[in-house]
């Protein structure tokens, strides 16, 4: 196993992501712990700390609760995302600029950044006007300008950092920075377990609890989010001059959760939009009545899972187009005909999967409220949920971009038998 880790610096290229990485991540947490100028950090840690600011917190990575740098965290810039990829389908222009290729998806890409600088604005707004209540002092104009500046310049920084992680690193820089910004909780969400334990505020069995049902759940995550349904394909031969070529089998693969942790990430950035208007206007009822946790924000939480389960699926994935290339490469699916049986064959399968999956995803969700009103602890949290899904995913994603490294540079690979997935070559 150290021998496998060994040889992640082995190969030069893959040592400069890496390296480059862990820079990106430690310039990060150290803008969380920068606080913006002229708030008083004492009486912010004191202000709403069972609310609005642990729900955020979680994409910040405790930031907001300092009123840091990168207290708006990427949401404004995965919001942006979740508008466009909802325009582009619904809008001949930007669909037809996303089907131009590269060039195409620049000028989407441009937009989409326009677009997460002036949520930037509008969210720094909304949380100075939050914030406000937690002054001694009435805030004046000067500080809310360099508030919203502030806020609205470090989630540039976090884009274009996260951007650059994608091009120069490993992994998907903005997946990659939302994981830092979880796992950054965790310690003091144990320890908080542990001092409820020790205080007999929590029952003793909980602690137990949590480390079997940590396990159990992760190796859950693990195995959906491996688990393909492969469809056999038959490929005829053909003769060419002197040459007989095809006559052999293959597989299409498909996988249980095909959309990752992209449905989960989505749903709660986009939860996150309303919460902070009603905070920002004061308007407590509404802010009850979507309080997270409550059956509206449940609900509401599934139904996004659900919608972009299937959203994300039919924009990546096109039964249709792959049905026409297995036609065009000679291919057919044992027992269906070519062409359009094939393509409702691919979709039948293809929407049992996603049924599975936003399934799936839907319960991991919402395990922790159940946990946590049964144990009376907000450190099960940290047992399924959005937290832990995205981190098990984005884990995931960046062991298979490093052994595709590896594995292109006749490394062994990391996940064979005895690797870290378990998984057989």
């Amino acid at each position: 196993m150290w021998e496998k880790f060994a040889s992640l610096f082995k190969v030069p290229e893959l040592r400069k992501r890496i390296l480059f990485t862990l820079g990106a991540i430690i310039v990060i947490r150290l803008g969380t712990h920068i606080t913006v100028p002229g708030v008083n950090l004492n009486a912010i840690t004191a202000f709403d700390s069972g609310g609005l600011l642990d729900f955020m917190n979680m994409f910040s990575g405790g930031a907001l609760q300092r009123f840091s740098l990168f207290a708006l965290g990427v949401t404004p810039y995965i919001n942006a995302s979740i508008i466009f990829s909802l325009l582009t389908s619904v809008i001949p222009k930007l669909k037809e600029m996303q089907q131009q290729g590269r060039e195409g998806r620049r000028k989407i890409t441009s937009y989409t950044r326009y677009a997460t600088v002036g949520l930037a604005i509008v969210q720094a707004i909304a949380f100075s006007s939050i914030i406000r209540n937690a002054f001694p002092v009435d805030a004046t104009l000067w500080f809310y300008a360099t508030t919203i500046v502030t806020l609205t310049t470090g989630t540039i920084f976090l884009m274009w950092l996260g951007e650059r992680i994608t091009e120069n690193g490993i992994g998907n820089g903005i997946s990659l920075i939302i994981m830092i910004s979880i796992l950054s909780r965790f310690p003091a969400s144990l320890n908080q377990l542990w001092v409820q334990i020790s205080t007999g505020s929590v029952p003793a069995y909980w602690g137990i609890a949590f480390i079997v049902l940590l396990i159990v759940v992760i190796g859950g995550m693990v195995m959906v989010q491996q688990g393909q349904r492969k469809i056999s394909i038959q490929y005829a031969k053909r003769t060419m001059g002197r040459r007989i070529y095809g006559g052999h089998s293959s597989h299409l693969p498909l996988r249980v959760n095909q959309s990752g942790v992209i449905p989960v990430i989505f749903a709660m950035a986009l939860l996150t939009f309303p919460i902070t208007i009603f905070s920002a206007f004061g308007w407590a009822r509404a802010s009850a009545l979507f309080a997270q946790g409550s059956p509206l924000y449940i609900a509401c939480y599934v139904l996004l899972i659900f919608f972009f389960t299937y959203f994300y699926s039919s924009i990546v994935f096109d039964p249709n187009d792959v049905a026409k290339n297995i036609r065009e490469a000679g291919g057919f699916v044992p027992g269906v005909r070519p062409g359009k049986p094939t393509a409702e064959y691919i979709s039948s399968i293809l929407g049992r999967l996603l049924l599975v999956g936003a399934l799936f995803l839907s319960a991991v969700a919402v395990l922790p409220y159940l946990l946590s009103t049964l144990s009376g602890s907000q450190t099960m949290f940290l047992i399924g949920g959005t937290s832990l899904l995205i981190v098990v995913g984005v884990g995931i994603d960046t062991l298979m971009q490093i052994e595709t490294h590896l594995v292109m540079r006749h490394y062994e690979s990391l996940t064979k038998s005895g690797g870290l997935l378990g998984r057989r070559g």
